[in-house]
C-alpha cells in the first residue's frame, strides 16, 4: 500500500526584500523510529530533513532583525526532534524557490523520509484579476507602488501547494510565519482532530499560519517562540502521551498567540486530496510544562537591548567626535603654523621683487631676450614687439579676395621669435620628447629622407640638416606641441601668432607689399625671383637678410609660417583669434617660403592649409615676457 501522507504548517512572521542566500550543509539524515509508551515502534522514516528559510535583509522592505535569533531555536528544536537542518537566509526570488524546488527534489520523492518546511520573512496579499491572492517576499522584491515588479517577484502562496503535490514522502509539515499567510485557507474546512496512530498512518497536507488572510504580523514574532515551546515541551494536562500533532499544535498556537496579540493563527487541511486524513506527529522528549511567553516582557527585553545598543553606539560616537575633535585640533594647529611660515614666505618674496624691480628699473630693458631651459641650453631669441593699431590686409591692391576688406586691428604688446624657429631648436625638442619628427624623419614615409621613395626633401641637401636654417616638414599640431613643450620648460607661455599679430609685426609700422617697399628688389629675401643664392633651390640661414623696424628677420620668403588663426575667405574678426585645437577646419600660413614667386611673399598675402600640411613656424611670448 502506498503511504503518501503530507502535513504543511506554515509560520509567517512579519511583513515587510532579498540577497543570495547562504546555505548550511546538510548531509544524508538517519533512520528515525518514533515508539510509544511502551517501547514499540508506531513509525520508521529513512531521514528526517528540515528546510529554514529566514528573511531579515531586505533591499526595500523593512529589514527584520529579530528572525536570525527566533530561528537559531527554531533549528536547535528541530534537531532535537532528529531532523537533519538545511537552512538559507536573505534568497532573492530567484533563489527562494530554487531552495524549495531543490529540497523536494532531494528529499521529498523518498517515501520513507519525512520532511519539515520553516519560512520566516514578510509576506503580503495583493487583488489579482478580483481574487486575492497570498506571496511570501523574496529580498529583492520590489515595494508595493510597483506593483507588476512584486508580483514577478514575489512567491504566491497557491505555488507552495504545488510544490506540496509533488512530495511523495510519508509526512511533511511546511510552517510559514509571514503576513497575509491565511490567505491559502480562503473556502476550506477546519478539519476534526484524529487520534495519533490513524494521524501517523494515514496522508495528509496540513497548513497553519501565523494570522489570517487580512493580518499583517508583528515584526518581533510571538509565533515563533510559540511554536518552539510546542516542540520543544508537552503540558502534562494536555499532550500525557507525550506526542504533539499538526492538529495539536496548530490549535495550541491558535490558542497561546492569541494570549498576547490580536494575531488569529489558522490551522487546517487544504485542498481535497486522496486519504487527506492523516497528521503529522512529535514525539516531545521533555515533558515539563513549558515556559509562558510573556510577550510584555520579551518586548521589554528586547527595548532594553536596543537602549543598551544605542547608549553603546552613542558612547562610541561620543569616542570618535572626541578623537576628531583631536585630530581636527592638531591639524589646524599645523594649518596655524603653515600660514605663519607661507606669511613669513610671501613677506620675503614681496622684499626679494620689490629688490628686483629697483634693479630692473636702474638698467635699462634690452628688446631682446632669450629664455633658459630648464633641461639646459636656449630657447629662441624672442623680439619684444609694442602695442598698436595698424591697417590689415590688400593696401596696395592687385591682391587677392581674401586679403579684403582692408581694416583697421589693435594688437597689445607680445613678443615674437626673431627668427623662424631652426632646425638646432625644433631638434632638441624631437629629442627631449622622443615624438612629433618632422615628414622627413618620420618612420614609414615616403618622404622620409633615408627611407622614402620621394625626393622632395633630399634636393635641400645639407640646408635640410643644418641646425642654423629654419625647420621644415613640420604640421601645424607639431608646432603647436612645440610651445606647450617650450612653455613648460621656461617662466613664459609661448604659441603660435595669430594672423593679426603676424601682419603687425611683419609690417613693422609699413603699408608697402613688403616691409622695405612695393618691389621685390634684390637679395632682400629667399623666393623664387628674390635675386639671392638660394632661391627655389633651399632654405637659406636664418638672419641672412636684413631685419625689419622691428628686429625681426625673414618675415618674406625662406618657409611658410604657421599661424594660429582659421582660415577664413574675407576677414571676419577671427584673423584676431586661435582655432580650436580640435577643429579640421584650415589655419593660415605667411610669409611665403623659398620656391614661392614674389606676390607670394606679400605681407598681406594669406593661404590656408589643413593641420597636417607641412611648413614651418615661428613663436609668440605672451605680454608677460615684457616684464623680463
Amino acid at each position: 500500500m502506498r503511504i503518501f501522507s503530507l502535513c504543511l504548517m506554515l509560520l509567517v512572521v512579519s511583513c515587510n526584500n532579498s540577497t543570495v542566500g547562504t546555505r548550511s550543509s546538510i548531509k544524508g539524515g538517519g533512520p528515525v523510529t518514533i515508539t510509544d509508551t511502551n517501547g514499540s515502534e508506531i513509525l520508521s522514516y529513512s531521514g528526517s530533513y528540515a528546510l529554514i528559510i529566514g528573511q531579515s535583509d531586505y533591499a526595500h522592505w523593512g529589514d527584520l532583525s529579530s528572525i536570525p535569533s527566533e530561528l537559531d531555536e527554531v533549528e536547535s528544536v528541530l534537531k532535537d526532534q532528529s531532523f537533519v537542518v538545511e537552512r538559507h537566509k536573505n534568497l532573492n526570488s530567484k533563489d527562494l524557490k530554487r531552495a524549495f524546488e531543490r529540497f523536494i527534489n532531494n528529499y521529498g520523492l523518498d517515501k520513507n523520509n519525512r520532511l519539515l518546511f520553516f519560512y520566516s520573512g514578510h509576506g503580503e496579499s495583493r487583488k489579482v484579476d478580483g481574487n486575492t491572492k497570498g506571496y511570501i517576499v523574496p529580498v529583492d522584491a520590489p515595494t508595493l507602488a510597483d506593483n507588476k515588479g512584486f508580483i514577478r517577484k514575489a512567491v504566491e502562496m497557491e505555488q507552495i501547494v504545488t510544490w506540496s503535490k509533488k512530495i511523495e514522502a510519508k509526512h511533511a509539515l511546511f510552517l510559514f510565519d509571514s503576513c497575509f499567510s491565511g490567505t491559502i485557507f480562503r473556502g476550506e474546512d477546519t478539519p476534526i482532530p484524529k487520534k495519533i496512530s490513524k494521524a501517523m498512518a494515514q496522508p495528509i497536507r496540513y497548513f497553519i499560519t501565523a494570522g489570517s488572510a487580512n493580518e499583517k504580523v508583528p515584526a518581533s514574532s510571538t509565533f515563533t517562540p510559540a511554536f518552539v515551546d510546542a516542540l520543544r515541551y508537552a503540558k502534562a494536562d494536555k499532550y500525557k502521551d507525550g506526542y504533539v500533532t499538526g492538529e495539536e499544535l496548530g490549535l495550541y498556537l491558535k490558542n497561546t498567540v492569541q494570549d498576547f496579540t490580536t494575531q488569529t493563527p489558522q490551522y487546517g487541511r487544504i485542498g481535497h486530496y486522496k486519504s487527506n486524513r492523516g497528521d503529522f506527529v512529535f514525539k516531545v522528549k521533555n515533558k515539563s510544562k513549558p515556559p509562558v511567553i510573556n510577550v510584555a516582557e520579551l518586548d521589554s527585553i528586547k527595548r532594553e537591548k536596543a537602549e543598551l545598543a544605542r547608549i553603546r553606539r552613542q558612547k562610541e560616537a561620543a569616542l570618535a567626535d572626541l578623537a576628531n575633535a583631536k585630530r581636527e585640533k592638531a591639524e589646524l594647529a599645523g594649518i596655524k603654523r603653515q600660514k605663519e611660515a607661507e606669511k613669513a614666505e610671501l613677506a620675503r618674496i614681496k622684499r626679494e621683487q620689490a629688490r628686483l624691480a629697483r634693479i630692473k628699473r636702474q638698467r635699462p630693458k634690452s628688446k631682446v631676450f632669450q629664455d633658459r631651459l630648464r633641461d639646459g641650453g636656449l630657447a629662441p631669441k624672442m623680439v619684444r614687439i609694442p602695442a598698436g593699431s595698424f591697417r590689415m590686409g590688400d593696401i596696395q591692391g592687385g591682391g587677392d579676395s581674401d586679403e579684403k576688406p582692408v581694416h583697421r586691428v589693435s594688437v597689445g604688446k607680445f613678443a615674437m621669435g626673431m627668427y623662424e624657429v631652426t632646425v638646432g631648436e625644433y631638434m632638441k625638442f624631437v629629442n627631449a620628447t622622443n615624438s612629433h619628427t618632422p615628414e622627413w624623419l618620420e618612420k614609414g614615409s615616403s618622404y622620409n629622407i633615408k627611407t622614402g621613395s620621394d625626393n622632395h626633401y633630399k634636393k635641400h641637401g645639407s640646408a635640410l640638416t643644418n641646425r642654423n636654417h629654419p625647420i621644415v616638414g613640420v604640421s601645424w599640431h607639431d608646432a603647436v606641441a612645440y610651445t606647450k613643450w617650450l612653455s613648460n620648460q621656461t617662466d613664459n607661455i609661448y604659441y603660435l601668432p595669430t594672423e593679426a599679430e603676424w601682419e603687425y609685426a611683419a609690417r613693422a609700422g609699413t603699408e608697402t607689399k613688403y616691409w622695405w617697399g612695393n618691389d621685390i628688389g634684390k637679395n632682400r629675401a629667399n623666393c623664387d625671383g628674390c635675386g639671392s643664392q638660394w632661391d627655389n633651390k633651399q632654405t637659406a640661414p636664418v638672419g641672412s637678410f636684413s631685419a625689419n623696424k622691428f628686429g625681426l628677420y625673414d618675415t618674406s620668403g625662406n618657409v611658410w609660417e604657421w599661424t594660429c588663426s582659421e582660415k577664413t575667405d574675407k576677414y571676419n574678426g577671427k584673423e584676431k583669434n586661435c582655432i580650436n585645437k580640435n577643429s579640421n577646419k584650415n589655419r593660415v600660413l605667411r610669409g611665403g617660403s623659398w620656391y614661392s614667386y614674389p606676390r607670394y611673399v606679400r605681407t598681406a598675402y594669406r593661404p590656408g592649409g589643413t593641420p597636417d600640411d607641412r611648413g614651418g613656424f615661428r613663436v609668440v611670448v605672451m605680454a608677460a615676457a615684457w616684464t623680463k
